[in-house]
């Protein structure tokens, strides 16, 4: 299954090429373009490619709230929580599960079925299961059962919440029995498990282990990893993988595109970049970010907005930011090692600091690894793994983190530390896979040693075997001293979940930790964010439809948010 997974990159630019006036990946409107495939007038294999790509730009629809929410990247939509996000920032996420993917997905499914692929029937019925699921995680209730009439029923009601995730996982049940009895050739291209039926029932199984963990139903879990027949290992994982194609069609992450073509990428999380190269130098750092200055330079006031003090100064941080933590970063994650990003909440204009911030690096974005070489990333498209990264939809490491959740919620210690290490390590192995992707980085000359003149290269920088080791066993001991053990657990599976802003979100909301994590910049934030506002387009043209509110919790959320997430 490696070897496949290598082919994915050059597949999806083939599976877009394979479509018709492909132009943009990720907002395509498969009802409206008459050069595009309908439910009415496509073969099945052109079918079952749009599904793809609208799984995929449904995928990445939410980052921007998700990612922001959970400290993945910083928090700029706003200074106030219940202001920062509005109804119509929703409606490409809603456009793409409603208008686009279902459709198409129920139409794969019907044509499947009567032909007996059930490969295409399975995998399709996996990934609808995915978005039901997702809906309800960020909506709350949403139209489930009358939803997809068209003319004959314009305004569905919203089914509750528990009873979508519960058709989500008959769903599941259904998926899995018609992959176990596919006798026909699998799709033409599959971006994602190549074709494989035993993939896709990992990727089931795997994903009514994410919910039975939402709801806290343990017995699920455990029957499910007892049967063995989930994503248990790194070549199982369900990602979904990008290309390095630039143009015609642009397959490569939009988190690369984001800050490696010619404008400023996004702000990253001050708070998450302290925590992996202050608070504990942490392997995978280099494969998550790249910086472009070796240190933060404090020469030009006028490059930052730190709402305390004119320049980054730990002295002037905000008094409840060191009730959460004495040591929490304030407007840059390091001074001293170069990460600047900006702190939660902070909404204000932005300065003209787009050639000192760090950016996205090779893992997950398929951008460059940072071999302390510094240089500027806005160069059209030309650096690092050129955007061939992955979106990580569940991987093994995520369910060791689940698992590890349950474990200690219910006193069992010693499993959970298993399960945590487990998770743990996995994590840095991936992340650290990634960084072969950049070959120029690694070949780079990047100095010289001052004792024998001998050039010294890029991957010099490559965390080795004894570096990891030394923090797994840093992570060993932080386990076995603390007295929380949840917050310790929820820290590091928000850094693994790196790329994945929904799961970050999830175990936030389902665990109420770390409760030691960087607050709103501003007291007068409000509380946290509990769910999304349903979009304008669901509200102004569903008669059955009224507005939400953002702390209404879905009906899962049962965490109690402590002063640290205000």
């Amino acid at each position: 299954m490696n070897n496949m997974k290598k082919l994915f990159s050059i597949i999806f630019v083939g599976l877009c090429l394979f479509m018709t006036s492909c132009d943009d990946t990720f907002n395509l409107d498969l009802q409206e373009d008459p050069n595009n495939p309908t439910p009415e007038t496509a073969d099945l294999e052109s079918l079952y490619n749009s599904v793809q790509l609208e799984f995929a730009a449904f995928l990445e629809s939410p980052q921007f709230f998700t990612m922001q929410l959970s400290r993945q990247r910083a928090f700029t939509a706003g200074n106030v929580y219940e202001t920062a996000y509005s109804p119509v920032g929703f409606d490409g996420t809603w456009r793409s599960a409603y208008s686009n993917f279902m459709p198409d997905a129920d139409a794969v499914i019907d044509l499947a079925s009567a032909t007996q692929q059930f490969i295409h029937v399975g995998s399709s019925k996996v990934m609808k299961a995915y978005v039901l699921a997702t809906l309800v995680d960020l909506f709350g209730d949403v139209p489930f059962t009358n939803a997809g009439q068209g003319i004959d029923l314009l305004s569905p009601s919203a089914d509750n919440g528990a009873d979508v995730y519960a058709s989500a996982s008959a769903l599941l049940d259904e998926a899995i029995a018609d992959l176990e009895a596919n006798t026909a050739a699998g799709p033409n291209i599959d971006v994602m498990y190549g074709g494989s039926a035993s993939g896709w029932i990992a990727a089931a199984n795997s994903l009514k282990i994410k919910m039975a963990v939402n709801t806290g139903d343990m017995a699920t879990v455990n029957a499910i990893v007892d049967s063995g027949n989930y994503i248990s290992s790194s070549d199982q994982d369900w990602d979904l993988q990008y290309g390095s194609n630039r143009d015609n069609p642009d397959s490569r992450h939009p988190l690369y595109v984001d800050s490696y073509e010619t404008s400023d990428g996004d702000y990253q999380s001050n708070w998450l970049m302290w925590l992996m190269s202050e608070d504990v130098d942490d392997p995978r750092r280099r494969a998550y970010f790249y910086r472009q200055v070796p240190s933060v330079p404090l020469d030009n006031i006028n490059r930052f907005d730190c709402i305390h003090s004119v320049l980054p100064d730990q002295a002037s941080a905000p008094s409840h930011y060191t009730a959460c933590n004495p040591d929490m970063p304030y407007c840059a994650g390091s001074v001293d090692k170069g990460y600047y990003g900006r702190d939660h909440g902070n909404g204000n204009g932005i300065p003209p600091d787009g050639d000192i911030r760090a950016v996205y690096g090779v893992y997950p974005a398929g951008g460059k690894f940072d071999n302390d070489t510094f240089g500027g990333t806005q160069n059209s498209g030309t650096d690092g793994a050129l955007g061939a990264g992955i979106h990580p939809i569940i991987s093994s490491f995520m369910i060791n983190f689940w698992r590890a959740e349950l474990m200690a919620a219910s006193g069992n210690n010693d499993g959970a530390k298993e399960q945590f290490m487990a998770g743990v390590a996995g994590s840095i192995s991936k992340s650290l896979g990634f960084i072969d992707r950049d070959q120029n980085s690694l070949t780079e000359v990047v100095s010289t040693d001052i004792q024998t003149g001998a050039q010294i290269l890029g991957d010099a920088f490559v965390p080795s075997d004894s570096i990891v080791s030394l923090f797994l066993d840093e992570m060993s001991a932080r386990y076995d001293a603390a007295s929380d053990k949840m917050q310790l657990i929820a820290t590091q599976e928000l850094i693994a979940s790196y790329g994945n802003g929904i799961e970050g979100l999830n175990m936030i909301r389902r665990t109420g930790q770390p409760d030691n994590i960087q607050p709103a910049i501003l007291t007068s934030a409000g509380t946290m964010v509990r769910s999304a506002l349903y979009p304008a387009v669901h509200v102004n043209l569903n008669q059955t439809a009224t507005q939400k509110s953002v702390y209404d919790q879905v009906f899962w959320d049962q965490a109690n948010l402590g002063p640290c997430f205000n």
